[in-house]
């Protein structure tokens, strides 16, 4: 079997704790994961302590993506997953999760994981990313994935930035030399001249098109310029959504803003945030009543905090563009925001899967702009 050179050389150096491949889609960052490094490194380490996972954005991608093309290599040596997301792969039982729902990633909790794959690791929610951390405790655990390049400020390119105990390959399509040349230059003149040429040509972190914000704002170190504005919570119910605080102030032409990200129910947070509008000095905090009758804000309230309730009417699309868009040239962001709340906002254009934080924003800015 023939290898590229950067198949090749993940084979002689991926060997770290984390291994991971990014790139333009066809570039060859898959198939030796399913020919060489799944069946070894799993055979690698039956009968040592901790689970085997499989974990994907659902159950079903992983099926679809990692197991079905490791069955038309391997057959019967690659089991069917089972209703409760159990397969067996080379003799060994292994566990198939989903990073959609933090109920079934959950059961990592207070476990052991000696080998663990990831697949579209870059869609995952960061909090999936983080338990799975802790969870790699052995000598010998490792782990190895694959994705898809995003936006230049998303969670997983920090990560690879970080100085962790990381082998990273990048892949263009080029370094695939088993494809069609017609393909690859179809391909090539298809993508060229957008800015998802950058990602799907050619591996790299880059804002896709039709982001709506390209340029990040400045930002101020003094928590005091925020003094006496006003909070707004876009708040989660249940499921992949997120929730997010924006806290904001206008001082003339320029607003102040402040933002948080939380994976999951705002129920689960509302002391923290309710901490964090304080320490800002930010109040009242507006809610919405359209998703549960308020029931939420008067949980706030019964928290000691001024809460705004009011019914929105607005397009969220339509908030963002008019209002968001109109003052981000004069927005300066306050030191200690979430970068995964600036990157929701620099990622967003209308087919974005997580628009939180744009939406809490833009409804911060909508406030104060008809304020005056």
């Amino acid at each position: 079997m023939r290898l590229s050179p950067k198949q090749a050389e993940f084979l002689r150096e991926g060997h770290r704790r984390w291994n991971m491949k990014g790139g333009a889609t066809r570039s060859g960052k898959t198939y030796v994961d399913f020919r060489w490094v799944i069946p070894e490194r799993i055979r690698e380490r039956i009968g040592l302590e901790g689970l085997t996972v499989l974990l994907g954005v659902t159950r079903m991608t992983v099926d679809r993506n990692v197991l079905t093309p490791m069955r038309e290599i391997y057959g019967d040596l690659v089991g069917r997953m089972n209703a409760d997301g159990r397969v067996r792969l080379f003799g060994e039982e292994c566990c198939v999760l989903g990073a959609d729902k933090m109920s079934q990633v959950s059961k990592l909790r207070g476990a052991s994981v000696k080998y663990c794959y990831g697949d579209e690791v870059a869609d995952w929610a960061q909090p999936v990313f983080e338990l799975l951390k802790s969870r790699l405790d052995k000598p010998y655990s490792c782990f190895d994935g694959t994705f898809n390049p995003q936006g230049p400020d998303h969670w997983l390119k920090r990560f690879l930035d970080s100085g962790a105990d990381i082998f990273y390959q990048v892949y263009g399509i080029d370094d695939n030399p088993f494809l069609p040349p017609a393909f690859v230059e179809n391909l090539k003149n298809e993508y060229r001249g957008t800015a998802l040429y950058d990602r799907y040509i050619l591996g790299q972190w880059a804002a896709g098109d039709g982001c709506v914000f390209v340029t990040k704002p400045e930002t101020e170190r003094d928590i005091r310029l925020l003094s006496g504005g006003i909070a707004h919570l876009d708040a989660a119910y249940g499921g992949g959504d997120d929730t997010a605080l924006t806290c904001a102030r206008r001082d003339g032409d320029v607003i102040y803003l402040y933002g948080r990200l939380w994976h999951g129910p705002a129920a689960d947070h509302l002391r923290e945030i309710s901490q964090v509008t304080r320490e800002m000095r930010c109040a009242p905090l507006y809610m919405e009543t359209n998703a549960d009758k308020g029931f939420l804000g008067r949980e706030v309230q019964r928290l000691g905090d001024p809460v705004r309730l009011y019914h929105e009417g607005l397009n969220k699309t339509f908030k963002i563009y008019t209002y968001l868009r109109k003052w981000w040239g004069r927005i300066r962001i306050i030191r200690g925001t979430d970068p995964d709340y600036i990157a929701q906002i620099m990622g967003y254009n209308e087919q974005a899967a997580h628009d939180d934080a744009p939406d809490s924003a833009a409804c911060a800015c909508r406030i104060l702009d008809l304020r005056g």
